[in-house]
């Protein structure tokens, strides 16, 4: 691995994620599911938080390139941490700027051969990643459509 600091620092991770990959390859799918005995997150439950936590910070990485003045919030790095002070009003404000700004200056920014790949993502079948772009945004939009209905379900828009 090259690439300056940054990609020599995630070396062990890089090492550690190959190791954990061909573990899971060997595992059945009935023990994926499993925890501790003690509880906690099931083997599932961490893959997800690692695949989430690595693509989030990939892309908190992109955004900054672009906007350099912004810094990256905990759930940036896949971590929404338990007991952590809830955020403020102004915080989530900054949260949905974060997203804005990566949506800005990104998404414009993708390589073309990138946006006319075709990959499989399943269980939604194949379709090329430029297709798979409304269906997100739709999403997001959705989701910002939520947040102004509980607000005006408890009579806090004008």
């Amino acid at each position: 691995m090259s690439g300056g600091p940054i990609a020599e620092s995630a070396a062990p991770a890089v090492q550690a994620l190959r190791e954990l990959e061909a573990l899971l390859g060997g595992l059945g799918d009935a023990d994926l599911h499993r925890a501790h005995p003690d509880g906690g997150w099931t083997c599932a439950q961490v893959v997800s938080h690692i695949q989430i936590s690595g693509m989030l910070w990939i892309a908190a990485l992109e955004r900054l390139r672009h906007r350099p003045g912004m810094f990256i919030y905990r759930e940036e790095l896949g971590h929404d941490a338990v007991g952590a002070p809830p955020h403020s009003a102004a915080e989530a404000a900054g949260r949905v700027a974060s997203v804005r700004a990566a949506l800005e200056d990104c998404l414009p920014a993708v390589d073309p051969a990138v946006a006319a790949k075709e990959v499989e993502v399943p269980p939604f079948g194949t379709f090329t990643v430029g297709a798979g772009a409304p269906l997100i945004a739709a999403h997001l939009t959705g989701h910002c459509e939520q947040v102004r209905h509980i607000l005006e379900s408890r009579g806090l828009l004008p």
